[in-house]
């Protein structure tokens, strides 16, 4: 693969990270809507979905390699777990 379809990959996988974690943010009614942080939660949706994923043997339903409804769960899943450990909402 050549550079520029390189870059246009990763920007893509920037893309869904950020609709990932914005996504999660409204399910879960986060509200720290921070460029950053919505980026880290989509990015840590789509580790922890993905893994979930292929552990139980789930159906996949991919859009260009990523599997964005198991990583909205993911991310859903992390920010609860998050909110729960730390202790406010």
């Amino acid at each position: 693969m050549n550079i520029s379809g390189n870059i246009l990959l990763i920007l893509y996988y920037i893309a869904v990270a950020f609709l990932v974690g914005t996504v999660a943010q409204v399910v879960t009614g986060y509200n720290k809507r921070r460029l950053f942080t919505t980026f880290v939660l989509g990015f840590i949706g789509v580790m922890i979905g993905d893994l979930v994923a292929r552990r139980f043997g789930l159906p996949d339903f991919h859009i260009i390699g990523i599997s964005v409804l198991w990583s909205i769960a993911g991310a859903v899943l992390f920010i609860v777990l998050f909110r729960l450990i730390r202790g406010r909402w």
